[in-house]
């Protein structure tokens, strides 16, 4: 495959998951959590919770302003703690509180209907195979670089 026939087919399913899953999944978020915010405690308990503010901004792609203001409500829910670094106590590392992860499990548990009427509306046979692209997608974009990957190359407070 080349890059031009990669980028239509990334391209043409973008739009596709934005309508049938991100958005209504984002609507299912009424309880003062955006989607940024989920996404955030995803990323850090991903990463072992421990990045950096600069690190978390980084790997979201998002300016170190909005990213303060997100982790700012996700402390004040409870679902993140600022903790020093054991090494250098100049450095604050982000940590996912249980609270933060109860939330999810509790969410998902009452949200299932919505992923429920998605699975019921594929195919049944497309159903195995849909699972299988997403598990490869999911480990696919698991090995990229930099942003995708839980390295602790960055340095940044």
């Amino acid at each position: 495959m080349d890059t031009k026939e990669f980028q239509r087919l990334l391209l043409s399913i973008m739009p596709q998951w934005h309508y049938h899953i991100a958005k209504p999944f984002k609507q299912l978020f009424d309880r003062g959590i955006s989607l940024e915010m989920y996404y955030s405690i995803q990323l850090l308990h991903g990463c072992g919770d421990m990045l950096t503010m600069s690190e978390l901004a980084s790997r979201t792609k998002m300016p170190k302003q909005q990213m303060t203001k997100i982790v700012s409500k996700l402390i004040e829910h409870d679902f993140v703690e600022r903790i020093n670094d054991k090494d250098d106590r100049r450095i604050i590392r982000l940590h996912v509180t249980d609270k933060a992860l109860k939330y999810i499990d509790r969410f998902l548990d009452e949200e299932a209907v919505f992923f429920k009427e998605l699975l019921d509306n594929v195919d049944a046979d497309d159903r195995d195979e849909l699972f299988s692209a997403l598990t490869s997608i999911n480990r696919i974009l698991g090995t990229l670089p930099v942003n995708c990957r839980c390295d602790k190359s960055d340095n940044d407070t």
